[in-house]
């Protein structure tokens, strides 16, 4: 074996466990600040022996997500929370069994069965815009609470053909208690074991029994009465190992819905709202969106074989991806003594692969904080490093709803903008909520106006 350098990246003075008011308080800011002071590769002892390694450069994240990614599972952090909520998935399982189902629902995921979805989005999308038409000239909504309720509904359409996003559906009730309990165990490192029968606890207790029974109901009527769908499960419940000739089992398909759930539409719902509170600020972005929706759609649907053609609208909207990274830090365990760059990181290191930082990073990204979607003309993703941008992750891990979740960001971006002109209400206070994806913490309030055909 190599031997290893002992040398220490820069240094926060201190331990973190005795001043842990400011990361709990605006973790983004902080982290931030870190990274401008330190550099790309800081080290934040949290107590005597452990440290939290925070890495802010493309060779770095690609060093954790890809090349060495073996050496670097995800933390028990990570993991615990989202258990409680999904048991063992692809989200938090590791090894062969991570690999065994990975491999069972990547094709579900092709671009070949996602076209089967596409009409599903594109049906939700114009059915939650007949609900804007009724509104008034001029009203007040907050469009972070609506493209949520969007989102959930389509997740739920795609999912198992079932709208969950109505305030009365006994299974979207379920969840969100279910979601809310999971981002309050993420950001609080000391929290009340599952068995102490708090408030919250019980009331998760009820969520996650509610949630488990009607996910498993819908799988056993699917047994007994298979449908002709092309959703989502159906496409894993006929998902075979190409091995062993096996499929998922009840508790197996339950897991990977109820995760699909999880990840499937919080990280689109709160880019999607980043995508509408900077087209609103950028007047010029806004009108050469409508001259490429004009020409390619000239106000019709933005149907599978047309979505390639709107290359500006899914420009626009990785670069909110850029600015606004739902998945803004990714953390990781050194399994093993590792060295990144010279430097040296002890076994049992929490590190994060700082996606914010690094899509900020002025090395790699000219005027890094401005939103520029030409930065995503082919000549300009070409001469950047390829972890200079990752907002689905990277390596093996990648996420595997990517294609999912940019043609459903480009056919809400496409049906909306088409009829709806979203002006931001003035003097309020824009922020972001760094606590689970980055969401706006007080929603973002804008004015809806109906465009005339």
């Amino acid at each position: 074996m190599p031997v290893l350098s002992r040398k220490s990246p820069p240094t926060l003075p201190g331990y973190l466990v005795f001043n842990p008011k400011e990361i709990k308080e605006n973790p983004l800011n902080f982290y931030n600040r870190m990274w401008k002071e330190y550099g790309d590769l800081v080290r934040l002892p949290i107590m005597p022996n452990y440290s939290f390694y925070l890495a802010a450069h493309p060779s770095y994240a690609e060093h954790i997500l890809s090349t060495h990614q073996e050496l670097y599972p995800k933390p028990d952090i990570v993991n615990k929370p989202f258990n409680l909520m999904m048991g063992e998935s692809i989200l938090t399982s590791e090894g062969d069994f991570w690999l065994k189902h990975r491999r069972l629902m990547q094709p579900a995921f092709h671009m070949k069965h996602l076209g089967n979805l596409a009409e599903v989005m594109i049906s939700c999308t114009e059915s939650f815009m007949q609900e804007w038409e009724n509104k008034l000239d001029g009203e007040v909504i907050d469009i972070a609470a609506e493209t949520l309720r969007l989102t959930l509904k389509i997740a739920g359409q795609t999912l198992f053909s079932k709208d969950i996003s109505d305030e009365q559906s006994v299974l979207g009730k379920a969840f969100r208690t279910g979601f809310e309990f999971v981002n309050y165990k993420m950001n609080n490192l000391w929290t009340e074991p599952l068995w102490v029968p708090t408030p919250r606890n019980q009331r998760f207790r009820r969520a996650k029994e509610t949630l488990d029974n009607l996910v498993l109901d819908i799988i056993d009527s699917r047994r007994k009465n298979p449908i002709d769908s092309y959703d989502l499960l159906s496409m894993l419940m006929a998902a075979r190992d190409e091995e062993t000739g096996e499929g998922m089992s009840d508790k197996q398909l339950q897991n990977e819905v109820i995760t699909l759930l999880v990840a499937g539409h919080e990280t689109v719902a709160s880019a999607l709202a980043w995508t509408w509170f900077l087209l609103a600020e950028h007047a010029d972005v806004a009108a050469k969106l409508q001259d490429e929706l004009q020409s390619v759609l000239n106000g019709s649907n933005p149907t599978l074989d047309k979505l390639p053609k709107l290359e500006y609208t899914r420009m626009v909207f990785e670069e909110t991806l850029r600015l606004y990274p739902p998945a803004w830090a990714m953390p990781r365990t050194a399994r093993e003594d590792d060295e990144i760059q010279g430097y040296f990181i002890p076994k049992g290191s929490l590190m994060t692969a700082a996606a914010f930082m690094i899509h900020r990073h002025p090395d790699f990204w000219e005027n890094p904080d401005k939103f520029e979607p030409d930065n995503f003309l082919p000549e300009k993703i070409n001469q950047r490093p390829k972890f200079a941008y990752f907002p689905f992750g990277g390596g093996q891990r990648i996420c595997i709803g990517k294609n999912f979740a940019l043609m459903e960001a480009t056919i809400i971006i496409a049906l909306m903008s088409q009829r709806f002109k979203l002006e931001l209400v003035p003097n309020q206070q824009i922020e972001i909520d760094p606590t689970f994806t980055l969401r706006p913490k007080y929603g973002i309030k804008v004015k809806i106006w109906k465009k005339i055909p």
